[in-house]
């Protein structure tokens, strides 16, 4: 069906993806997208990317920026490029093995990524993998995208920089399986997302059953107090050029029951009947802005900011509290990604900013323009760092040791050839 047996060459990928010279002077935008995983995270991938896609195709944006898109499937896994996002561009772009797909991203010489992929391997691995071809991406750096995927680290974290959680345990397969905590409580997988595996326990006969749900997701499940009524707030903030968590968005508040106290998968995306894949995102069951008096407002504002700096966050970053009858808060979770399409929740949050400068597509711009700016050129000339684990601007890094001068010119004309370099420049 895609054969892998003779891709295609690079220069008839890169034709097909409209990857002309002539549109160099715009901003290089990647898309992507996919699931190295399960077909259900490449669909919810794709919904997402698409609605990005669609929304993105006002005069302004069109002008400043040309898109591409590199799509990630879990047979293999293998790529494709699509010229579009469209369902017919979709089916038509070949798939490629692996190692061609690594080549050709790297070829197609991006300045920023917009990273739609929500699989464990696609908030990371493929991530770290922009990282090491010097392409920037909007949103939260690799380290903040591992960790928040583990529910149970990320309450850890959070907690220890004083945010409020709910009493809880980790439960693992084999070792604990078993609970202190009184009912009613709620089990999760620590790595799965979109509720899954999520079960409310009301009583300790449901107890091995809900086990069982969540364990087939994860072999490390967190056992959690569940705070009835609970209000369920959903909180955004945004950073300041200086890398600062400063602009809280208007909240949304999901709505729940006591005969539905969770949000659901189904909450969340709306399923094909046949094939149980996403076909695009669930509506209705939420308000925003959020009906909420300034304690409680001050209360999540300053919660939120404690968690973005806790976990390293960047660009922005989205929690979910619950809140019980006393207005107390308690972290459930984070939320670090964002497919910026028209109902994405940092979408609809900074569309109901009083300032329109947040609306879509500027923040959306504003984003894309900032991580654009994180691009690191490649200089022959500039000396290498010689101390620390992490790579530091030039202007912070620690200085050479006493005496001795980096062979600057040497190591360029060996990258560059004696024919560019020649003659000698005293360093």
């Amino acid at each position: 069906e895609h054969p892998c047996s003779q891709p295609p060459t690079l220069e008839t990928l890169l034709t097909t993806m409209g990857a002309s010279q002539s549109s160099q002077k715009r901003v290089r935008v990647v898309h992507l997208l996919g699931s190295a995983t399960s077909g259900y995270y490449e669909g919810v991938s794709t919904t997402l990317a698409v609605g990005c896609e669609e929304a993105a195709r006002d005069e302004e944006t069109l002008a400043k920026y040309e898109f591409l898109y590199a799509v990630v499937h879990p047979e293999g896994p293998t790529w494709s490029f699509p010229k579009a996002l469209d369902e017919k561009s979709r089916k038509a772009a070949p798939r490629v093995p692996h190692e061609v797909g690594l080549k050709t991203l790297a070829d197609l010489n991006a300045d920023v990524c917009v990273p739609h992929m929500f699989c464990y391997p696609g908030m990371t691995s493929y991530r770290g993998l922009m990282d090491v071809l010097g392409v920037p991406f909007v949103g939260c750096p690799v380290d903040a995208m591992s960790l928040s995927t583990n529910k149970a680290q990320t309450k850890a974290v959070v907690a220890a920089a004083g945010v409020p959680v709910a009493p809880g345990e980790l439960l693992r397969r084999g070792e604990k399986e078993t609970t202190t905590l009184e009912t009613p409580f709620i089990l999760k997988p620590c790595c799965e997302d979109n509720s899954m595996g999520i079960t409310v326990v009301n009583n300790l006969n449901e107890f091995r059953s809900a086990l069982a749900e969540a364990f087939k997701f994860d072999s490390e499940v967190l056992c959690e107090k569940f705070i009835p009524p609970g209000r369920e707030i959903r909180m955004a903030v945004l950073e300041s050029e200086q890398g600062e968590p400063t602009t809280i968005l208007p909240c949304v508040e999901y709505f729940l029951s006591k005969d539905h106290p969770i949000r659901t998968p189904e909450d969340k995306y709306t399923n094909d009947k046949t094939t149980g894949m996403p076909v695009c995102m669930a509506s209705g069951g939420r308000q925003c802005p959020a009906d909420i008096d300034e304690v409680l407002q001050k209360k999540l504002e300053d919660a939120t900011r404690k968690a973005h700096k806790a976990l390293g966050c960047r660009d922005y970053s989205l929690f979910d509290f619950r809140v019980d009858e006393a207005g107390e808060i308690y972290f459930l979770e984070a939320c670090l990604y964002c497919s910026f399409s028209p109902r994405s929740v940092i979408v609809s949050m900074a569309n109901q900013h009083s300032d329109p400068s947040y609306h879509h597509p500027k923040l959306y711009h504003a984003l894309l323009d900032r991580a654009a700016a994180r691009k690191r050129t490649y200089d022959p000339l500039q000396a290498a760092q010689t101390h620390g684990m992490k790579a530091q601007p030039q202007a912070a890094r620690a200085p050479t040791s006493v005496g001795a001068k980096p062979d600057v010119v040497g190591s360029a004309k060996a990258l560059l050839g004696t024919a560019v370099l020649n003659t000698t420049t005293a360093v």
